[in-house]
């Protein structure tokens, strides 16, 4: 007997789906048959492929929209945690078509917190930019970033909805990254960031803030909040441990090397 002959129903199911996803001929936001026709026209019970839809939303193929039906769900990208500095290589590297659009650019004074983050005076002129960048003609990402004057100086002569900010830093500023500093967190979006990712207000985000230092100067060149669609993002990380020591427990791990894989999604 074949492998394909040995696999259960509604495993040949589940795959011929998947298939039907894959290759784009059910595209995200459309919804699916019901179980009772999959059922008529594959011949087979709506308990098997009932079965085989559950295990196509378990793999988030498929969601299921309580009161309307099951839909194929919106393909999310998948960020390495060090790719988080520039969104626009990473959609590129992933061939997605990227656009970007310049929401805000202007100068204002450092608040006491500003001035705090980048390490410079109370009212010292810094630029303020929001640009919201686009996967597939869709709203994914909207970035904040205040730059000190000082040391990125004339940014508005400068395209930056062609460029990711970690270019310009690199390129333009010649301002190597020495350190990076992020902490990610859940939000909900407020009126103005729900209208321009095109949200509900309330919606689920993840926001990245993050201070960028450069490698000559040793002090922030930016300081960043940016909010990620959760419907479109998951975050990965591999941390690797070389060892692992437990505080009253080192017996129990000896000295074996430890790697400890953690993923974030």
């Amino acid at each position: 007997m074949s492998e394909e002959i040995s696999k259960p129903l509604y495993s040949r199911i589940q795959e011929y789906i998947a298939e039907l996803i894959l290759s784009g001929k059910l595209l995200p936001d459309t919804k699916i048959q019901s179980e009772r026709e999959f059922s008529e026209d594959l011949g087979v019970s709506r308990m098997t492929v009932r079965k085989a839809i559950t295990e196509l939303v378990n793999e988030g193929l498929l969601e299921r929209k309580h009161g309307s039906g099951t839909y194929v769900a919106k393909p999310k990208v998948t960020y390495e945690s060090r790719e988080l500095v520039n969104y626009v290589q990473a959609m590129q590297q992933r061939n997605i078509s990227v656009a970007s659009q310049l929401l805000e650019f202007g100068e204002i004074v450092a608040s006491r917190r500003l001035s705090e983050l980048l390490e410079i005076e109370i009212g010292s002129p810094i630029y303020r930019v929001s640009i919201l960048r686009f996967a597939n003609r869709v709203p994914v990402v909207l970035e904040r970033g205040f730059f000190p004057c000082e040391r990125c100086p004339k940014l508005e002569e400068w395209d930056l909805e062609k460029s990711s900010i970690y270019d310009l830093l690199v390129s333009v500023y010649n301002s190597h990254p020495s350190r990076i500093s992020q902490t990610m967190e859940a939000v909900v979006a407020g009126d103005t960031v729900a209208q321009q990712l095109r949200v509900d207000e309330g919606f689920p985000l993840l926001m990245l803030s993050r201070i960028i230092y450069g490698k000559e100067i040793e002090k922030p060149v930016v300081f960043s909040q940016d909010f990620l669609r959760s419907d479109y993002a998951r975050i990965h990380a591999d941390i690797e441990l070389a060892e692992l020591s437990l505080a009253g427990d080192d017996s129990r791990l000896g000295k074996e090397d430890v790697i400890l894989r953690a993923k974030s999604q």
